[in-house]
């Protein structure tokens, strides 16, 4: 046993010793390649190579960084810009929308809701009615009444001309004429009326498309509105042809207007009975009128 375990220790001391000069061959060795010049000149080139590799890489990684730098500034600037131009698009945008709209109305008011009409009313200086506007105001004009044998033509309708003309600057041959009107019968239309001269205003009722004179009513029919009522009236019967207008139950004068110059003259107008049946009608009774607008 003893024998036994000698040997063992034997074995492990000569392994100990082939270890150890192992070891010690190995160490010196590596310090031969440490004293050795080419090999420190080869290491020293390799490890500048590789610090100029770093160097190179990281100008690389720096000029990337910066190019990426000016990028990202010059997208942030045109997002800038692209984000206030959609501002101002939407801006734009809402207020065409906006103006779309306003036109919407106003040509659907002007096409269904508000068209509006116009009628003259005559011997009165102002308009009446409600939601209506006066377009002007003028002077009651018409053929001359003369009824010399040489004169029998000429135009038959009253107009109401305004008080604001622009003339013009050519004279004529005199074949047509254009005169005032004055009220006539005495004091029948108001009193002091006798050649008083008669005025008459353009007038445009809001919210309707129509507007109408019936003779024969003072009131208007269902579903219209009244603008005002009067005596019907027209030039007489022995002088010139004229047409009948609507005087105003409370005719107005025209300022200085009182002398007795003739020129157009205004008569109410009666019933004859006959053809016209009496009744409804009476014979000799002035005629009412309404001016109606729907």
């Amino acid at each position: 046993m003893n024998i036994l375990c000698s040997i063992m220790l034997a074995l492990h001391v000569i392994r100990s010793d082939v270890a150890y000069a192992n070891n010690k061959a190995s160490f010196e060795n590596k310090r031969l390649l440490l004293h050795d010049p080419d090999v420190t000149a080869s290491r020293l080139s390799s490890v500048e190579k590789s610090i100029q590799d770093m160097v190179g890489l990281t100008l690389q990684l720096q000029t990337q960084n910066s190019n990426m730098q000016t990028t990202i500034a010059h997208l942030e600037a045109t997002l800038l810009k692209e984000t206030s131009t959609r501002k101002d698009l939407q801006k734009n945008l809402s207020q065409l929308q906006t103006e779309l709209a306003q036109e919407k109305v106003k040509v659907s008011q002007t096409l269904f809701h508000d068209p509006g009409s116009t009628y003259v009313r005559w011997g009165r200086k102002q308009c009446a009615g409600v939601n209506t506007d006066l377009v002007y105001t003028g002077f009651t004009a018409g053929q001359e009444h003369s009824t010399a044998s040489k004169y029998y033509g000429g135009p038959s309708n009253i107009l109401c001309l305004p008080n604001n003309p622009e003339l013009s600057n050519r004279t004529t041959a005199r074949n047509s004429y254009l005169a005032g009107s004055e009220y006539e019968d005495g004091n029948f239309f108001i009193r002091g009326a006798q050649n008083e001269d008669a005025p008459c205003s353009l007038c445009r009722s809001r919210n309707t498309s129509s507007s109408v004179m019936i003779p024969g009513r003072l009131t208007c029919y269902d579903g219209w509105k009244m603008e005002y009522h009067g005596i019907l009236s027209s030039g007489a019967y022995g002088h010139k042809p004229s047409s009948y207008i609507c005087i105003d139950s409370l005719p107005e004068f025209i300022q200085g207007g009182q002398d007795d110059k003739n020129g157009f003259l205004l008569y109410p107008t009666s019933i004859i009975c006959g053809s016209l049946p009496c009744p409804p009608y009476g014979d000799n009774l002035a005629v009412n009128c309404v001016v109606c607008s729907k």
